[in-house]
């Protein structure tokens, strides 16, 4: 039961689950002061109260969003379906009138504590939460439903719906960009692991979050953590959530009521052997990488980035090159 300020995230999912999409399901479950909302056309299974699914096909989907935007929609398949996130609030009003805030998320991430951060006392002084897609949070008021009509963003409501090239508005040049130029109360604070997606075979936090040669990240008993070694010291850092963008683990183990998971760089273990996390293997769970190492992996992933862009339609190369010089200018002001 949700005290306090109550909080509605919302998970949109069009297609076959993917393999570890019970770690999700698992981390949002311990959460109980926290409903999702789960919009999809799988069959989630879940008994815990704040599992809230709605069955529902892409098509219906794309149909609500048209309706209550009043606009011509044209989205081409689910991933292009993320540019309306930021329309969430308007698009989803139905399903949210007894919330005090709402959000979205991504799936390949586990929760921490989301209560452990978005405490009562921040969440009365602040209209948004985080600046990426994985988990941005607001307040359930027109201001925020509305924060596109706001001065500052790079894309028209037309290229959002109707065009097929993804611009991300939920990001930089759409709604971050409003927030920064309209002054809104916006908590952008890291607490999060967001893991660098030059290193396959490693898990670093990007972000600015400090990174240790021996670290691991555990999910246990509801709460996600970087536990590390320093001057010979076992330490931990907890975090709202770990998030292994564009990785495709899989889940290793049954998830047990008493299990524990070990994000490591290709899959997730699951365990309730206790000796593991009191004498770790950091480099069994997570390998070290040489500085020579770790400039080869970016160059290699700089490599088929510009590789991808060379191979792209020239309606992709604008919005990608108009993201590049905004966010230039922007350096420029600030720094000149």
């Amino acid at each position: 039961m949700q005290k306090g300020n109550k909080i509605a995230i919302l998970m949109t999912w069009y297609g076959p689950l993917p393999p570890y999409f019970d770690a999700w399901l698992r981390s949002a479950e311990k959460n109980p002061d926290v409903d999702f909302l789960c919009f999809s056309d799988a069959d989630i299974q879940s008994a815990s109260p704040n599992i809230i699914c709605h069955r529902m096909s892409f098509e219906e989907q794309v149909e609500l969003c048209a309706e209550k935007m009043k606009r011509k929609v044209s989205f081409a398949g689910a991933y292009k379906f993320c540019d309306a996130r930021p329309f969430f609030g308007i698009i989803f009003e139905d399903y949210l009138k007894d919330y005090d805030f709402w959000g979205y998320c991504d799936i390949d991430l586990v929760f921490g504590k989301i209560r452990n951060f978005l405490t009562d006392d921040l969440l009365e002084k602040t209209e948004r939460f985080f600046p990426y897609g994985h988990l941005s949070v607001f307040k359930n008021d027109e201001k925020m439903k509305h924060l596109y009509d706001l001065p500052g963003g790079i894309y028209s409501m037309q290229e959002i719906f109707e065009g097929k090239e993804k611009t991300t508005p939920e990001e930089y040049g759409g709604i971050n960009r409003i927030c920064q130029k309209n002054h809104i109360s916006w908590y952008t604070q890291p607490d999060f692991a967001d893991f660098k997606v030059f290193y396959p075979n490693r898990l670093e936090m990007g972000h600015g979050k400090p990174n240790y040669q021996k670290q691991i990240f555990v999910w246990q008993d509801g709460r996600a953590w970087q536990i590390y070694e320093e001057n010979g010291v076992q330490k931990r850092q907890e975090l709202i959530y770990m998030h292994w963008q564009k990785r495709k683990p899989v889940l290793e183990g049954t998830l047990t009521e008493q299990a524990y998971m070990i994000l490591a760089p290709d899959r997730i273990y699951v365990s309730e052997d206790p000796q593991i996390l009191e004498t770790i293997d950091y480099e069994k769970w997570n390998p070290s990488l040489s500085e020579k190492q770790k400039k080869q992996c970016k160059g290699r992933y700089l490599r088929k980035k510009l590789l991808d862009f060379a191979k792209s339609d020239m309606g992709t190369k604008r919005i990608w090159l108009r993201q590049k010089i905004y966010k230039k200018l922007e350096f420029n002001r600030s720094y000149t």
